[in-house]
């Protein structure tokens, strides 16, 4: 932490000289606080210098970033912050209120890291808004990208125009992250939960804007300062294009949305006369006749009419079945395996359970996640626990009639999820893949489903399972109405694209392993959603993720509002590399019913967030 002058911080910088911005102080932290004049903060202020400030402006919403602008609010300083923010900033209870439910079958996927409490602010601004403070004009321009409703300050230091873009760019060509920017695609009638890089568009359109303003630097919320701002943009602009030329080339939605509708979502990144890549369609045919098909399940029939269900997320599965019986083509199900724990897939897997008196089955990775929904926030989330559900580990085998099973995690759409491996006499094996892939690529276009990118995890490895099954097998994924494969040929055309993804990835971002650019829940609370009474003490952990190639140390330390009882001082853990750990912690809750939120600080070498994850808190 330090507090220094721009002018120092530009010093050998010859392209700025040493004048212009000596009024202007810089404290880099996780956050930047910026003091201009004296009197004006940007996100915050210097220690040193915060009893001066008068105002501070703010860029958007994100509670991790918001934490020295609170301080100064507290203090009496006026708050500026963006009009198309006002509900997030200025009514979180809101959000939190109505989330609380909401957050299961959540579609939106729109991130959480929302203010538990309201920011008192005093001035609304948007676009073309212009307004001086301190004796400095500033100028308001909306840059959505980040977050929806962002803005940017723009301000003359002398002869030196400097730009406040919040977190529209980090550093020489790099975003903090990429799950931030997904969101629904309305003109290719696209939903949030497939909005792979939804705001990708927004966020070339904003740095465009930026660039065309000619600033002489750019002072982030984040990150360094920018001193070369239009060459830095360029970058960040051709990385954004070609990580999402790369997505659409192997991207499962060809299957399901078509040319059209992929067109036009890679036209607005890549431009309108961009020739968008998509894969062509694997070979694909009908389902062998011993699997009965219906919505998002399948079934295994054996020949002597018993079954073993796969997936049930709809009453009219379990009427299909009953039907199927009522036939006599049915005696009985003898189990239920789920590949994954979305709502289409699990709604009705415990009705269905209990309704032909049968065991559940999964992998022991994700047994939790279908038992305890409630304890995660994932997309598409059942709100309907499990029963006894049996983790099997991963490889290994049940012989059910004249039938092997292999049960395998599978972490490919989601990082919890699961397949089966199935095979009959001389009959072609099936692998049954959940939602992992489809004949036109990756089902990986929610980001915030963990689609991790090391090597034994996520798609690396799920690729590389495929690819070591051969040309003899087929794959189904319970959304499609064929079994389908891919050639050896595709195989290496998948593999390879994907590979190079992760190393686009890389250069985006900032951390040591781009990881943490795609995992929201490197550091998470669990459970993430519980009740308590007034006034009672509830144990929770939060789990930390290392991401690193490295071991990384992390410190851990809780914030909680006004009503709740002190919180545990901060924990440090070591963790060696692709290893979670947790660190336990005892909140005691408001005596006043409602919803709130508990937040955790996380701290690492070169990686401080405030406020980063959060459990969600139920006073009944």
């Amino acid at each position: 932490m330090r507090t220094l002058l721009i002018a120092m911080l530009l010093a050998g910088v010859s392209e700025f000289g040493s004048t212009g911005f000596a009024a202007v102080s810089i404290h880099r932290d996780a956050v930047n606080g910026v003091v201009l004049g004296g009197d004006v903060a940007v996100y915050g202020a210097p220690p040193d210098l915060e009893k001066g400030v008068k105002h501070v402006l703010l860029t958007h919403h994100r509670r991790d970033v918001l934490r020295d602008a609170r301080k100064l609010a507290a203090a009496g300083v006026k708050v500026v912050a963006p009009r198309d923010e006002e509900a997030l900033i200025a009514r979180p209870g809101e959000f939190w209120q109505e989330f609380s439910t909401k957050r299961f079958h959540d579609y939106a996927q729109q991130s959480t890291k929302i203010l538990g409490e309201p920011l008192k602010v005093d001035r609304w601004v948007e676009d073309g808004d212009e307004f001086e403070l301190g004796g400095k004009t500033f100028r308001v321009i909306s840059t959505p990208g980040f977050t929806r409703g962002a803005v940017s300050y723009i301000t003359m230091d002398g002869n030196r125009k400097t730009a406040f873009t919040g977190d529209l760019i980090y550093g020489d060509g790099q975003i903090l992250d990429l799950y931030s920017f997904q969101d629904a695609i309305p003109e290719a009638k696209v939903g949030g939960y497939h909005g792979y890089g939804g705001r990708l568009a927004q966020l070339i359109s904003s740095l465009r804007k930026i660039r065309d303003e000619k600033p002489d630097v750019i002072i982030p919320a984040r990150g360094p300062l920018i001193p070369r701002p239009a060459q830095s943009i360029d970058k960040l602009i051709s990385r954004v294009q070609a990580l999402y030329a790369n997505y659409l080339s192997t991207n499962a939605l060809n299957w399901y949305f078509k040319e059209e509708r992929m067109t036009i979502c890679g036209r607005r990144v890549l431009g309108e006369d961009a020739d968008i890549k998509l894969m062509p369609y694997s070979l694909h045919q009908e389902t062998p006749d011993w699997i009965w098909e219906q919505a998002t399940s399948r079934m295994i029939i054996s020949d002597d009419g018993h079954g073993i269900l796969l997936d049930c997320g709809y009453q009219r599965v379990i009427d299909g079945v009953k039907k199927l019986m009522a036939q006599g083509l049915v005696k009985k199900v003898d189990g239920i395996f789920v590949t994954h724990y979305h709502d289409d897939h699990t709604d009705m897997v415990q009705a269905a359970a209990e309704e032909f008196g049968c065991p559940i089955y999964s992998t022991l990775e994700y047994e939790d996640i279908l038992e305890n929904p409630a304890a995660y926030h994932m997309p598409a989330m059942t709100a309907n626990p499990m029963k006894d559900v049996i983790g099997k580990k991963s490889g290994s085998k049940m012989k059910w009639k004249e039938f092997d099973l292999t049960f395998e995690f599978f972490p490919g759409q989601a990082l919890y999820h699961g397949a089966l491996l199935v095979k009959r006499g001389k009959d072609t094996p099936v692998f049954f893949i959940g939602d992992a892939f489809s004949p036109s690529g990756i089902d990986d276009y929610c980001v915030l489903n963990r689609n991790l990118a090391h090597k034994d995890q996520g798609y690396q490895f799920c690729l590389e399972r495929v690819a070591k099954l051969g040309e003899n097998h087929w794959l189904i994924n319970e959304h499609i109405p064929h079994v389908f494969r891919f050639s050896p040929k595709e195989m290496d055309y998948l593999q390879t694209n994907y590979k190079k993804r992760v190393e686009m990835l890389r250069e985006l971002s900032p951390w040591d392993d781009p990881n943490y650019a795609i995992d929201e829940h490197w550091a998470v609370f669990y459970p993430y959603g519980l009740k308590a009474k007034p006034g009672e003490t509830v144990e929770v952990e939060v789990r930390v993720t290392n991401h690193s190639p490295q071991a990384r140390a992390f410190k851990v330390t809780p914030n909680a509002g006004a009503g709740f009882g002190p919180m545990s001082s901060g924990v440090w853990l070591t963790l060696e590399p692709d290893t979670t750990e947790s660190v336990p912690l005892k909140v005691r809750v408001p005596q006043t019913p409602g919803t709130w939120i508990v937040t955790a600080d996380i701290e690492s070498k070169g990686m401080t967030f405030h406020d980063w994850a959060e459990a969600l808190i139920t006073v009944e």
